[in-house]
């Protein structure tokens, strides 16, 4: 297997590729690398500590996760399938705003799948991918995936697969950053550290290191952000994320690959004959927090 650290040595470049039409080998070697990421205990440990120290309290009204859970519970599904369930936080969540009908979820961590099937054996659990995901087609009223897709090296494979399992005039609910809209994407390292951001690199009397990452973070990685597309072809994603090269560093997204962007998804949605909605506008909080719908028609 490549080395994707040695082959791209984490320094200020975007090395960035198309997942459609990229080098196959390069785009495997780092798929490979990212399952052993999420899937094993000893290479998950500091990723899955940061999930667990998410609070398992209700949701504050109105913020995005009690939307999204109540948007769900409100569709009344029968049956709902999870992409990347982890410990089956939202399955409890999901409960308690009262939806009882039947659940799924999948996830890549083995070990974590065991341990939801000894705390709630009344759920379904798999351990599975979400490129080949382990249910016949039209399986399911909704599919729904939770700051997921933006983890995924082929995140085009990963929409088709999860539109497969779903039933006609039944939804794929995704909430994600959209990167390109905030011009954010934590897993590309800026300036010529780690160290923390700019301020921070500020008081360690890092100057140079700290203006390098002021013109990153304001103008460089903005503009290639919004030009990924054009540049690199559809569905970019970051061949060297942080978590790779600095696997002591953690902190939200910075195992991010996919280059999320809701106008991306939207035009791959419509391409492919769906239905497009959000069902909390693209304003505000949800203009950089995508919460997307997309709908199968009744044929």
């Amino acid at each position: 297997m490549v080395n994707l650290s040695d082959k791209y040595k984490c320094n200020r470049q975007f090395h960035w590729m198309s997942s459609v039409t990229g080098d196959q080998e390069v785009l495997e070697n780092l798929n490979q690398q990212m399952a052993l990421f999420y899937g094993q205990d000893n290479e998950r440990k500091l990723y899955q500590e940061m999930l667990n120290s998410i609070e398992e309290t209700m949701p504050p009204e109105n913020s995005l996760t009690c939307r999204f859970l109540k948007y769900i519970s409100d569709l009344q599904p029968e049956t709902v399938l999870e992409i990347g369930c982890a410990n089956g936080r939202l399955y409890r969540q999901l409960r308690n705003y009262g939806y009882k009908g039947g659940y799924s979820g999948i996830e890549v961590a083995n070990y974590i799948i065991e341990e939801n099937q000894k705390y709630h054996p009344e759920a379904n659990w798999n351990y599975a991918t979400a490129y080949e995901i382990p249910f016949p087609d039209g399986s399911f009223d909704v599919c729904f995936s939770f700051y997921v897709i933006e983890h995924l090296v082929y995140p085009e494979k990963a929409l088709q697969e999860m539109m497969r399992v779903i039933k006609p005039k039944g939804s794929l609910i995704l909430i994600f950053p959209d990167f390109v809209q905030s011009g954010r994407f934590a897993s590309q390292l800026l300036g010529l550290s780690t160290s923390g951001t700019a301020s921070q690199k500020l008081r360690k009397g890092k100057l140079i290191d700290a203006v390098v990452s002021i013109y990153d973070s304001r103008v460089r990685l903005r503009n290639a952000l919004k030009n990924a597309v054009a540049r690199y072809g559809l569905f970019p994603v970051n061949l060297s994320p942080i978590c790779l090269s600095f696997p002591s560093v953690m902190g939200a997204d910075v195992d991010g690959i996919y280059i999320a962007s809701k106008n991306e998804l939207h035009q791959w949605g419509v391409k492919e004959g769906y239905s497009v909605d959000y069902p909390c506008g693209v304003e505000g909080e949800f203009a950089e927090h995508a919460f997307m719908s997309i709908r199968k028609s009744e044929l």
